[in-house]
């Protein structure tokens, strides 16, 4: 495509092939076993955090977490944040789907409308080409809900309220059929990550401190505790990639909202490599009883 040409209608697979398989019956093998092994799904859910590493590391723990909220939706909201490019507020995709092997995933044009009547949002294709916090949940979503629209939105740096300003945003859309996805992983732990709280004498010792760490994070999302939540990550350091869209997914949720943390993993758990590690968590929200 030349520069100042048309922009496509679909947005293309990278990670195909490298993050998850490309081969469309391989994939959705996968893909059906890490949401079969979640069990039923829970009444009522709302949203869920899920992580976006590789499927190898972390693919088992979004699908127990997207298995938790089941398929009956027409519309899935995915929140990620960005790791490549450097914007203010959020930036949503104006194409007409985004293709993975399984297929192409049809994007709500209605929803960006709506999304980008928000002086914080402006539609920025340039950001997602590179981006893996969003094409990562797709394959696992196209399984899940076949029939579902894709609403994707990628937050860049945030000010001061900003992450309440897009939680109000979006509330309009938490309606009967609508799933908020917020796309994080956890801790980014060892010195390729600049985060070294604890030293990184054995792999025990690594996944216990990890661990306690994640812990007291996860205790105030599964409280829908956005301040607490925030706090703490300023407090500590915390490497969690997507706090922003965690944040906002807390402050969208309406009152009465409750947590269920579902599942919890380490890149350690795979490789036993314990001097750099990434941890990852699925929590479900489902509405007051």
């Amino acid at each position: 495509m030349s520069a100042g040409g048309p922009l496509p209608s679909v947005k293309e697979p990278h990670l195909a092939g490298r993050w998850y398989p490309a081969e469309p019956e391989v994939l959705a093998r996968a893909v059906r076993e890490f949401l079969a092994a979640g069990g039923p799904p829970r009444a009522g859910v709302l949203a869920v955090v899920v992580p976006h590493a590789a499927y190898q590391y972390s693919g088992a723990t979004a699908g127990r977490g997207l298995a938790a909220a089941g398929g009956d939706f027409r519309r899935i909201v995915v929140i990620g944040p960005s790791h490549f490019a450097r914007f203010r507020g959020a930036a949503v995709l104006p194409m007409h789907g985004y293709r993975t092997p399984l297929g192409v995933m049809a994007i709500d044009g209605e929803a960006l409308a709506a999304l980008s009547s928000s002086p914080l949002v402006r539609a920025n294709p340039a950001v997602f080409m590179r981006e893996h916090a969003l094409e990562i949940e797709l394959p696992l979503l196209q399984v899940l809900a076949p029939a579902a629209s894709l609403v994707p939105l990628l937050v860049g740096t945030l000010e001061a309220d900003d992450a309440a300003t897009l939680a109000a945003t979006l509330r309009p859309l938490l309606e009967p059929g609508t799933l908020l996805v917020a796309s994080s992983d956890l801790t980014h732990y060892g010195r390729r990550f600049d985060f070294l709280p604890f030293p990184a004498a054995d792999a025990t010792g690594v996944a216990a401190a990890l661990r306690d760490l994640d812990d007291a994070a996860l205790a105030h999302i599964v409280a829908c505790d956005a301040d607490g939540f925030r706090h703490h990550v300023d407090r500590t350091g915390a490497t969690i990639c997507g706090r922003d869209p965690i944040e906002i997914v807390l402050r969208a949720l309406p009152a009465g909202a409750r947590g269920e943390r579902i599942a919890y993993a380490t890149s350690l758990d795979v490789t036993g490599e314990y001097d750099h590690v990434v941890t990852y968590a699925a929590v479900a929200f489902s509405a007051a009883a």
